[in-house]
């Protein structure tokens, strides 16, 4: 039997990672003219420093024959101002024609693309675009955990348990990706699978906050309510005022709200 488990959001990356994505793009597929209207590297650049004004510049360039390097510029733009579902059609416009770059940029912007419709609430089609990722890089650790991630989220437990055997199977010290394992597993009903993958991952970091708390949810569902309690106290102690902290304090108040229930349910025998 099946059951739900707190996952990640699907896709999802910090902004850093889109920034730095801009920057790749630039020095790995841009030529070296020196125009701020007439090169990718230098309109790419300016998305990331200020995407209202680049958008409207690439656009300007696309009028004046900026060709798909300028679609691409309005694509990236979009994408850091969060516009997703115009930047994931844009990026699937462009993309096919982006003949002349190499499979790691073109598989890097279709992990862009997924994050995109991943935001806007459209997860089949950022699998899809995921899988054309894969297609292109599929030793790609990073766009093989984002399509498990995206998987989990749609309760398709298998189908992330693959992808995420694969992701550990070459990087086996991602203890994000032990953590997002055992929240399968634990969803599969596959408890000892689980309680392995939040050892492993403890093993690694001893104070990952996330894996605190899903072993703790595991120690109370076996009983073991001291060991449950530890655990998300100690959560409470090194994750600060953050969501694994609140889901912690909860965690810590339902087995309050449980244990005084089984008390005054004692004293009434």
């Amino acid at each position: 039997m099946m059951r739900c488990c707190n996952l990640p959001p699907a896709g999802r990356r910090p902004a850093g990672s889109l920034l730095l994505l801009v920057s790749g793009l630039a020095l790995l597929c841009a030529p070296a003219a020196a125009d701020p209207v007439r090169d990718r590297a230098s309109c790419l650049a300016r998305a990331e420093a200020a995407p209202d004004f680049a958008l409207e510049e690439a656009r300007l360039w696309q009028r004046q024959g900026g060709g798909n390097d300028a679609l691409l510029c309005q694509a990236v733009a979009l994408l850091l101002r969060a516009d997703w579902r115009p930047a994931a059609e844009l990026f699937e416009r462009v993309i096919p024609a982006l003949t002349g770059d190499g499979a790691a940029v073109r598989a890097n912007l279709w992990g862009r693309t997924a994050l995109a419709w991943a935001n806007a609430k459209e997860p089949e089609r950022a699998a899809k675009a995921l899988d054309r990722a894969l297609d292109l890089a599929p030793r790609d650790v990073e766009l093989r955990l984002d399509r498990a991630v995206l998987a989990a989220g749609q309760e398709r437990f298998w189908d992330a348990l693959a992808d995420l055997d694969a992701v550990l199977t070459a990087a086996p010290r991602r203890v994000d990706a032990h953590v997002l394992r055992a929240q399968v597993n634990r969803a599969l009903g596959q408890d000892s699978d689980a309680a392995r993958d939040v050892d492993r991952a403890l093993a690694l970091d001893p104070s990952a906050p996330q894996a605190l708390l899903l072993r703790g949810s595991l120690r109370a569902e076996r009983g073991d309510r001291e060991g449950a309690r530890a655990d998300w106290m100690q959560v409470g102690r090194i994750a600060g005022q953050g969501s694994f902290a609140q889901a912690a304090a909860a965690n810590l108040e339902a087995l309050d709200a449980l244990e005084a229930q089984e008390r005054k349910e004692g004293a009434r025998r």
